[in-house]
């Protein structure tokens, strides 16, 4: 089955009185929050900052990204309508925005923002694997494999993009081209555990069988409760006859039950 697939000490509020050196601290603890995987505190942060500089565009935009760090896509987007009078913002409060909508699955209206963000910056390699995402979840994968294709040769290491073209290309029949895009995607992503489970069905559709199983029990070693890779693991044993394929079929179908309708419907 293929799988698819992103220390505040506490400072005391900003008085009117502040210098924008200080300010302009503040501005960057944010970003260092934001950087270490701190969007709580960033918020609390910049929260603090736009009550005492209420429009302070780069404040109201990190206390955007903190909420959708934070998983709050409709509080991110209120904040960033804060952001104004700022045209060095503007491509990334497009990016931005775009992400917030993909969170609400509201994919049409997040290709608008990218397409925007893309027309200010054209080379961005980000914002073309983005773009990718939206129109494949839109049902278009002929436009997403171009964004993706245009993504990687402007950033040749992009794992997520990398590996939304080795799925394609294993959906499409094209093993090959499948495992050499997952090989590009395990360089950059060696801890992701679906790259690993898709390098195993490239395997196993060219015939590379203990390849497979390698690249299936990798998967679950990185993921111990990963469904799908037990599932696959289970249905390559068993064709080969071990003893070991009703155990990890049984594992499968108790993380996820559904998988019995895909062996079901295989046989």
């Amino acid at each position: 089955m293929v799988s698819r697939k992103q220390t505040n000490q506490g400072l005391s509020a900003p008085a009117q009185t502040e210098t924008s050196q200080s300010v302009e601290q503040v501005v960057a603890q944010a970003w260092q929050l934001l950087t270490e995987g701190k969007p709580r505190e960033a918020e609390t942060l910049c929260a603090r900052l736009v009550k005492s500089v209420p429009d302070h565009a780069h404040g109201w935009f990190l206390r955007g990204l903190a909420a959708g760090a934070l998983g709050k896509p409709k509080v991110a987007l209120k904040h960033f309508d804060q952001v104004k009078n700022s045209p060095d913002l503007l491509p990334s409060v497009a990016q931005a925005r775009g992400k917030a909508h993909i969170g609400l699955e509201q994919f049409d209206q997040a290709l608008d923002h990218f397409q925007q963000a893309l027309m200010f910056k054209p080379d961005d390699g980000t914002c073309l694997y983005l773009l990718g995402y939206c129109n494949l979840r839109l049902a278009q994968p002929d436009e997403a494999q171009r964004f993706f294709r245009q993504a990687v040769m402007l950033e040749p290491d992009m794992g997520p993009a990398h590996f939304e073209l080795g799925t394609l290309a294993l959906q499409r029949g094209d093993a090959a081209k499948a495992l050499g895009h997952f090989k590009s995607a395990a360089q950059a992503m060696p801890e992701a555990a679906e790259v690993a489970n898709n390098l195993g069905l490239s395997h196993q559709a060219l015939g590379e069988s203990a390849l497979a199983e390698a690249s299936y029990r990798q998967a679950l070693t990185l993921n111990p409760d990963y469904a799908e890779a037990w599932f696959n693991l289970g249905a390559l044993l068993q064709a080969q006859g071990s003893s070991e394929a009703l155990q990890a079929l049984d594992r499968a179908f108790k993380l996820n039950p559904k998988l019995r309708e895909v062996l079901a419907h295989g046989n």
